[in-house]
């Protein structure tokens, strides 16, 4: 993809989640109206996030003939395509029924089981930051210039760890004792974290347990490693492959910044499977992870 045609695709694509987020905070701050039910992974689903779907599903095909597989669309969620939008319409709907700010449109074109284009849209802040395959990552604010983003250059003095919640799980703080000692601490929900992460607040996000699906990570990989850092999956230490499983659940995975040689990883790794051994010798529910 050329520089221009990157450009316009992304303007159109901007330009969409405009249109779908109006219909997100058509209902923001209207539980009554949401029409919130539980689904079978005991996520919740609103009105609000089936509209942001159909917007974003009917203006995508237009933008690029490819096929679209949503969070909310289980028909397309066990096809294998080569070429594919991979969206989700609101990233963080329990913090939007909160009426919190962290929450997001995440939407990645996959090609060939990688992320070749990622955009990630806030609804109540009206910016977006996006990253091409070769491409670099950006922000685009309100009436300014794209500003290029650029990972933190991790200083192992002060590590800066980032969570999707205020607090910190026991697994976590253990592993990150283990190597560090002492940490700094930000939360940030949703696929925002990638963003604050492109945008140098922070080093890494460890995530040690099964949950969350592709479309929740796509445009925030492909957005850290056009700003330097990257995202590799446990156990193999390898970039995921998008559409490759089975099955679309994430397993644990390291998110970093800028500074991670694959030393470095490869030692981060290593502890991640040192905890994972510890925690199965002690119980009697074998480790998902082996």
């Amino acid at each position: 993809m050329q520089a221009l045609e990157f450009q316009d695709c992304i303007s159109q694509i901007a330009a969409l989640c405009a249109n779908a987020s109006a219909a997100i905070l058509s209902f923001y701050g209207h539980q009554d109206h949401m029409g919130i039910v539980i689904k079978d992974d005991k996520s919740p689903l609103t009105q609000a996030d089936l509209a942001a779907d159909r917007i974003l599903n009917e203006g995508l095909v237009k933008i690029a003939s490819i096929p679209v597989v949503s969070e909310e669309n289980l028909s397309s969620q066990n096809q294998s395509f080569e070429d594919y939008w991979l969206i989700d319409p609101i990233d963080g709907t329990k913090e939007f029924i909160r009426q919190s700010d962290q929450f997001c449109i995440a939407i990645a074109r996959i090609y060939r089981h990688r992320p070749i284009l990622g955009l990630i849209y806030s609804p109540t802040q009206r910016c977006y930051w996006y990253a091409g395959a070769g491409m670099g990552a950006y922000k685009v604010s309100p009436n300014q210039a794209p500003q290029r983003l650029h990972c933190r250059r991790f200083n192992p003095a002060e590590p800066r760890l980032l969570t999707a919640g205020i607090n910190v799980s026991k697994r976590v703080h253990h592993f990150l004792q283990s190597q560090f000692g002492e940490y700094r601490h930000v939360s940030q929900a949703s696929a925002l974290k990638f963003c604050r992460m492109a945008e140098g607040d922070a080093d890494f996000y460890v995530k040690l347990s099964l949950g969350g699906s592709e479309w929740d990570i796509a445009a925030g990989d492909i957005l850290l490693s056009e700003a330097g850092g990257g995202l590799r999956y446990f156990p193999q230490l390898a970039a995921i492959e998008y559409g490759a499983r089975e099955h679309l659940q994430n397993p644990p995975f390291l998110a970093y910044g800028a500074g991670f040689d694959d030393s470095r990883i490869t030692a981060y790794f290593q502890a991640m499977q040192a905890l994972f051994a510890a925690e199965q010798q002690t119980s009697r529910t074998p480790s998902p992870f082996f």
